[in-house]
């Protein structure tokens, strides 16, 4: 259905199907453009799935290490999907296919949004900057490509209530599903939106206008209960410390970012991505363009609407913008592990401005939007894909280094060097986990300390237990106290001479030293 709707389309306007398929190349175009992927979750996320995908395959070993928990988290969908890649491709070429329908399916999605609402879909074009947002950047997988199922649901909610039909229920109730299982905060953000359309956006206020298609929410309705009952979302502090085996210290209470702040760090959680201002260039770029359609739009004459109630209809992009926007200024900044709630919703308030800034189809517009928008885009991909090059370039022999440890062993990772020169984040936080990815076993810091995660360490047997934030304060390491249990140790450190086994460095011997890289054996693992 979509294919030969695109090119029903681009027969009508070759320009600007020309357009959207340079643009869409934009999006995709960084994330093969480099031998690593400069987003910091990532190595944690890729061990999960090596985890969850060998776990009976004793050429990697996981089993002895982990335990599969799926019944108390819902961050299934990104897993689920890169695991079933990966009897097809590698495992991290798995990864970059499902990174590429998120980067495609945030400006599409979009556009079927503004459509979905009578709007010009081709001011969806415009969101191709926001693809390489932070969150993607900080690595949030689960969370960034939940973002197009939430503009695909709002479009499919829309159209279900001008024309109710019960395969496009259907769609709605797998859109949805699928949107829960990715992330738990895209879909809280969704039933709200959600929420505002059925009010605004259907016929009337009487249930039956509407009750049909609440339906869709039934199934994910009983899915989230579940997952409430099983977690440890809503456990008081006693129960959060007991349920993870001691291994959660993070507080229980709820933290909020002063009210200021939110206005003056939007940006930053917007497109902030490098320590220059190259992407800032580019947000400056997004804007001016934005500003330009708008202000040659305004003497376009508006879309008649003879009703009250058709009003309301009209204007619902508006309401989802106001509604988001007040989302985000309420919602807290931490809660539990969660962080950061509240600046997770930036690039989503940004994405809805485009629908509510989209009321007329401007004359001009293929000067005016089309070919800025798609300038702009390639111009965004050529700036991701050179720095990812020059991250890629920065990491080292990362993989060489790891290939010389035995495979199913056990690792520790010191990375006391975590900054990338490159990016704003501290890019190389979980480099250790390709250890897991590439020879099996596991390595620590591991995300399996919390409960997001879909494999735990078992409460008995496990690893040592680290101090809170350990994997940011490799300082407080010691042999005695955690580094007996490991067989290696994998260090980043420009300091060659930096001694972190103190007394016990005759327990140790270097294996391999390349660059700020080095791997260290444990001569008697298992012993203090």
């Amino acid at each position: 259905m979509i294919l030969p709707a695109f090119l029903a389309r681009a027969r009508l306007e070759p320009l600007t199907a020309l357009a959207w398929l340079l643009v869409l190349t934009a999006c995709v175009w960084p994330l093969w453009a480099s031998a690593l992927l400069p987003f910091m979750d990532l190595p944690q996320h890729l061990a999960t799935v090596r985890v969850l995908h060998s776990y009976n395959d004793p050429l990697y070993g996981v089993s002895h290490y982990f335990a599969i928990a799926l019944g108390h988290t819902q961050y299934l969908a990104w897993y689920f999907l890169v695991d079933w890649l990966t009897y097809l491709m590698p495992l991290e070429t798995a990864a970059r296919v499902v990174f590429s329908l998120y980067a495609v399916g945030l400006p599409l999605s979009l556009a079927a949004l503004l459509r979905a609402h009578g709007r010009d879909p081709r001011v969806a074009l415009l969101a191709a900057p926001f693809v390489y947002n932070p969150f993607l950047f900080m690595g949030f997988a689960n969370y960034v490509t939940a973002l197009p199922l939430v503009f695909w649901a709002l479009a499919l909610l829309q159209r279900q209530l001008d024309a109710f039909s019960w395969r496009g229920l259907l769609g709605l109730i797998l859109v949805t599903t699928l949107l829960f299982y990715d992330h738990a905060q895209a879909f809280v953000l969704y039933g709200a939106l959600a929420g505002v359309t059925v009010l605004l956006g259907a016929r009337g206020l009487h249930p039956r206008h509407w009750c049909r298609q609440a339906l869709h929410l039934a199934p994910v309705g009983v899915a989230m209960a579940w997952w409430l009952s099983q977690s440890l979302i809503l456990a008081g502090a006693e129960e959060w410390h007991k349920g993870m085996g001691g291994r959660n210290v993070a507080p229980v209470d709820i933290r909020f970012k002063p009210l200021l702040e939110r206005f003056t760090s939007f940006p930053e959680f917007l497109l902030d991505a490098y320590p220059d201002d190259a992407d800032e260039k580019i947000l400056v770029a997004w804007l001016l363009i934005l500003a330009l359609a708008w202000v040659i739009g305004r003497g376009t004459p508006q879309r008649q609407t003879p009703t009250t109630r058709d009003a309301l209809r009209a204007h619902v992009p508006e309401a989802l913008l106001a509604t988001a926007f007040f989302i985000y200024l309420a919602s807290p900044i931490s809660y539990k592990w969660i962080w950061p709630i509240a600046d997770r919703l930036v690039p989503a308030v940004a994405l809805l401005a485009l629908p509510a800034l989209a009321r007329q189809s401007t004359p001009y517009r293929t000067f005016t939007l089309v070919i800025p928008a798609t300038v702009l885009a390639l111009w965004m991909a050529t700036l991701h894909a050179d720095r990812a090059r020059q991250f890629t370039t920065e990491a080292g022999p990362i993989h060489a280094v790891v290939a010389k440890a035995e495979r199913g062993k056990r690792l520790m990772s010191l990375i006391y060097q975590p900054q990338s020169m490159v990016m704003k984040w501290p890019t190389f936080l979980h480099f250790g986990q390709y250890y897991t990815v590439e020879r099996g076993g596991m390595a620590n810091f591991s995300f399996a300390n919390f409960p997001q995660s879909p494999v735990l360490f078992p409460d008995e047997g496990g690893p040592p237990k680290v101090p809170p934030r350990f994997e940011w304060t490799p300082e407080v390491f010691t042999m005695a106290d955690q580094g007996f249990w490991y067989d290696y140790f994998l260090i980043r450190d420009a300091n060659a001479a930096r001694n972190p086994f103190g007394a016990d460095r005759d327990k140790v011997e270097l294996v391999v030293r390349d660059g700020p890289w080095a791997l260290y054996r444990n001569l008697r693992p298992g012993k203090r």
